[in-house]
Order: C-alpha cells, then sequence, then structure tokens
C-alpha cells in the first residue's frame, strides 16, 4: 500500500542518494542517519521560515497573561508580525512578545498578529515534504561525501519536486493580482507612509 512520506523514509531517501542501505529507525547509533535527519531538519526549518499556505495564518489572537502581563510565544512560531500600520512594532526575545515601541514586555489587550508557524515533517503537506527531502538529499550528497556528480544528478528532481511544491501553493492561495482569498488588498507602495511616525 503507497502511504504519506515519512521522516523515515525520507532518511533514507537521503542515505539511499549516496548509495547507503535503509535503515529501520532513525534513532540509531549510526552518525551517518543522524547527520541525514539534522539535514531534513534544518531543510525543513528554513523553508518553513519563508511563510507559506499551509503555516501561515492571518490575525492569530495572543491574549496575555493575567498576572504578568506577558504574551508567551509558542516554541513551534516561527516569525509573527502585526499588519502595516500600526502603533505597535513586536518582536520574539526571551520566548515572549516584545514592543520595540514602547520598550516593553507586557500588554492590557489581545493582539492578532500574523504567524507563520514551524511543523513537523509529518504534518507540512507532501508537496513540500518531497522537495524538502530532495533538497536534503542533494545538501546530504554534498557534505556527506563531496560528489558534485550526485548532486548533480539530484538537481533535476529536486527542480522538478520544487516545482510541484510551487504548484501546490498557487492552487491553495488563490493567489491573484487583486488582493487575496479572504479579502485583503495587497498594500501598494506609498510614499507618504514613509513620513509617519507613530
Amino acid at each position: 500500500m503507497v502511504s504519506k512520506l515519512t521522516k523515515l523514509s525520507a532518511v533514507n531517501i537521503v542515505l539511499s542518494n549516496i548509495g547507503m542501505a535503509p535503515v529501520a529507525r532513525i534513532d540509531n547509533d549510526n552518525p551517518m542517519v543522524t547527520m541525514a535527519s539534522n539535514t531534513l531538519d534544518e531543510v525543513s526549518r528554513t523553508l518553513q521560515a519563508e511563510g507559506w499556505v499551509f503555516n501561515t495564518e492571518r490575525d492569530y489572537p495572543f491574549t496575555p497573561d493575567p498576572t504578568t502581563e506577558f504574551i508567551i510565544i509558542p516554541e513551534n512560531v516561527l516569525s509573527l508580525d502585526t499588519d502595516y500600520p500600526q502603533t505597535i512594532d513586536v518582536v520574539i526575545r526571551q520566548g515572549k512578545l516584545y514592543d520595540k515601541r514602547a520598550h516593553s514586555y507586557k500588554f492590557t489587550d489581545k493582539l492578532s498578529l500574523d504567524v507563520t508557524w514551524l511543523f513537523d515533517f509529518e504534518d507540512i503537506p507532501e508537496a513540500f515534504a518531497t522537495y524538502i527531502t530532495m533538497r536534503a538529499a542533494n545538501l546530504f550528497a554534498g557534505r556527506a561525501v563531496g560528489s558534485t556528480e550526485q548532486v548533480k544528478f539530484g538537481e533535476r528532481e529536486e527542480m522538478l519536486a520544487r516545482a510541484a511544491m510551487l504548484q501546490y501553493e498557487t492552487d491553495q492561495g488563490d493567489y491573484n493580482m487583486l488582493g487575496t482569498a479572504d479579502n485583503r488588498n495587497y498594500p501598494t507602495y506609498r510614499p507618504s507612509f514613509v513620513t509617519i511616525r507613530f
């Protein structure tokens, strides 16, 4: 039976790219298996940080703790931001939300922020998992054995996987030049906004 790509099967694809035999589990003592798994995690984290339709949410609510007034940020948040223009300018510091304009970690009101999440390998769409696997296989071949021939051989597969990933993104995103699926307009460049000071 055919099933979705798991992290174990992805690690085995990465290992097979340099001619290694498949493994039955990821948590073994073989340093090459650990390196293959770490390469998959690195590529996944880097790709997801770009923000895609499957891991980005608009207007996600964050509520301050009633006693400390801190907003604790979950570990799997890669980035967040407010809609422009706003009277606050938030970033993540020390695992909490920080307002750079007010120079404070304290918030009294609930905030709605645009968030980019980091998901586990098994929880991402198949097209993204396939691209991450192909990209990781080429990086691993270059790092583990320094094989430029093997990397060159895998470049075509990586390119095809990226095309499928971008097709998924455009299909799911319902993008168009007039706005977005959730009835937002794209903010155009406004020279007058350059002079706004909050």
